[in-house]
């Protein structure tokens, strides 16, 4: 049910965009990226589910490597809600207004060296992690991995294009909307994903605690 829905809030992204440059402005909400808009809604939801389903798989399974993993979608979560890394940039941006010789404003760039460090925190812990960890385990994490390096891609590399110099109101519409639609894109793939690995997870511990639970059989 998530894909039609997901698709529904996407065709409002774009008619919003469209909206806007031809000033029929739409409700704002309808952006992907808007501020408790309909969008980062439903985000908060697949990151924090995310974060739980691998939580509960770190219990069970004892495998660090899932709670690292529930951290960062956990942070994920919790940045998108309360906007951490915006107040981050506007905290600590002027303390980087002596670069000038990228076109981004200083609130941008703190923002920017925030997320690539706890993004290089997570690759770190997923390092250690994921020599102790059992194939099916690592399989999952790096799968898991490549959406959230992908979102990353989407997030903070074409969201630095997107404030990068002057541009023209088609073009920016286009990188904003290549940005938002990008990273929601790889977030729902996360999800699902997840989603399946820890239903799959979930029915193969419930088969193996009936094996176990079996009466004996009756003496011949």
């Amino acid at each position: 049910m998530i894909l039609p829905y997901a698709g529904v809030l996407v065709g409002l992204d774009v008619a919003a965009h469209y909206g806007s440059l031809t000033n029929a402005e739409l409700p704002v909400q309808f952006y992907l990226a808007s501020d408790r808009g309909l969008g980062e809604f439903l985000e908060y939801s697949m990151t924090g589910a995310v974060a739980v389903m691998t939580l509960l798989l770190w219990k069970t399974k004892r495998a660090p490597v899932y709670l690292a993993n529930s951290i960062l979608f956990g942070w994920l979560t919790l940045d998108n809600w309360t906007e951490v890394h915006e107040a981050f940039g506007k905290s600590f941006g002027p303390a980087l207004e002596w670069i000038r010789f990228v076109p981004v404003e200083a609130d941008h760039l703190a923002e920017f060296v925030l997320l690539v460090a706890v993004g290089g925190l997570w690759l770190i812990a997923m390092v250690v992690t994921l020599r102790t960890a059992s194939q099916r385990a690592l399989a999952f994490s790096l799968i898991l991995a490549a959406c959230v390096v992908s979102a990353a891609f989407f997030g903070v590399i074409v969201d630095l294009l997107v404030v990068w110099g002057d541009q023209n109101a088609a073009f920016h519409a286009l990188l904003v909307f290549i940005e938002d639609g990008g990273e929601f894109a790889m977030l729902i793939l996360a999800f699902l994903f997840t989603v399946g690995f820890f239903d799959s997870d979930y029915r193969s511990e419930k088969a193996h605690r009936s094996y176990l639970q079996r009466p004996p059989l009756p003496a011949q």
